[in-house]
């Protein structure tokens, strides 16, 4: 088992002895390491064999991120899961559809922080849309992003029919300016490689100049994010808000999904290769 510090946190590694289409069985590794230290994370995965899963239903990006950063530094076999609520929490204030989180400020993730900006940098801006209007506005008012060369990515088809809307409503007032609205791509919510395909399309839109990525989203989409910002360390910078969830912002569980994330990237050196 690999953790973050404290002690008590949430497993987020451990090793798949069998895998089919069917199912999974999951031994635990019991060792723990801090996963903002590299080399920590370095000496873990030399010792482990095998397919590897991570669990990111309940973990912060800032948590995940980097531990997938160092599996596909390893070119390590491994999965992802994500366990998908079955409802969230309805919010209070005006403009508000979900009450889930309170941001904590834009900071770079572990591991994804650059000293300084491209000479190539002209605002080109992708946010990955989710329930939190609030989120998109307050990164567009920290950093110099130019609402004329934002390209949002919305989750369509979303976990449930009407989340494609409600995305929409909640970031209304944003996306209504410089005909934002009209520069949307599409990628299913519940999948990390259709929003990695999106951004690839929005790159290549702009001419693989420098894009920032905004993650905030679904899970799923957030590691298409991370995907993509690993394979294209360059071109890209990911700005993140670190939201502190909310308490009670989710209820139950309608389905988990298993991404074979290694193999996705396989494929695209294959083809990258042809």
């Amino acid at each position: 088992m690999a953790s973050a510090f404290p002690a008590g946190s949430p497993t987020v590694a451990c090793r798949v002895e069998e895998l089919d289409e069917a199912v999974c069985l999951f031994h635990a590794y019991d060792e723990r390491v801090n996963l903002f230290e590299a080399s920590q994370l370095d000496d873990l995965l030399s010792g482990l064999t095998g397919t590897l899963a991570v669990d990111l239903t309940s973990l912060e990006n800032r948590v995940w991120a980097p531990l997938v950063r160092a599996l596909v530094r390893h070119s390590a076999d491994f999965l992802a899961l994500y366990a998908e609520p079955d409802d969230y929490r309805k919010g209070d204030l005006p403009g508000f559809v979900y009450d889930l989180s309170v941001g904590r400020g834009i900071e770079p993730l572990p591991g994804f922080a650059q000293v300084s900006r491209r000479s190539n940098d002209e605002g080109h801006f992708a946010p990955l849309l989710g329930f939190e209007g609030a989120r998109l506005s307050h990164i567009i008012d920290q950093e110099e992003v130019e609402i004329a060369r934002s390209y949002p990515v919305v989750g369509s088809p979303g976990f449930r029919v009407e989340y494609p809307t409600t995305t929409y409503v909640a970031n209304q007032s944003v996306l209504e300016l410089e005909h934002m609205d009209q520069r949307v791509e599409f990628a299913q919510a519940s999948c990390p490689f259709e929003a990695y395909r999106a951004l690839a399309r929005i790159h290549s839109r702009i001419g693989d100049q420098h894009l920032r990525i905004a993650p905030i989203g679904t899970k799923p989409h957030a590691l298409g994010a991370i995907l993509y910002a690993i394979e294209h360390p360059a071109g890209t910078e990911i700005v993140y808000d670190h939201p502190e969830r909310s308490r009670g912002r989710t209820r139950g569980t309608r389905g988990v999904y298993v991404y074979e994330v290694s193999g996705f990237l396989a494929d695209l050196s294959s083809h990258a290769a042809r």
